[in-house]
């Protein structure tokens, strides 16, 4: 007979752990597990559990596919310059 995970074994989260973890409440957890953007897991009786290794391939994959951002840092990605008032003369360019 084969025994069901429980909270405390460590190698499944629940959704309120899960929660925790990131800093999310447990409905935007229910919400990305039914959009799909959450890591697999399976419901135990009334409970949903996470296996951790899925979490934690999951965050991984998360991470790899993360890229910083470049904003600004092009001519064509910068706000246009602010137009000179009339009666004040424009700051000198070096």
């Amino acid at each position: 007979m084969t025994s069901q995970p429980s909270e405390s074994d460590g190698t499944h989260l629940t959704v309120a752990q899960l929660a925790a973890r990131w800093h999310m409440s447990e409905s935007a957890i229910y919400v990305a597990r039914h959009r799909g953007k959450a890591p697999k897991g399976f419901k135990s009786g009334k409970r949903v559990l996470f296996p951790l290794a899925e979490v934690e391939a999951f965050e991984a994959e998360r991470m790899a596919g993360d890229r910083p951002s470049h904003r600004g840092t092009t001519v064509e990605h910068r706000p246009p310059e602010r137009a000179a008032r009339r009666g004040r003369p424009s700051p000198a360019r070096a």
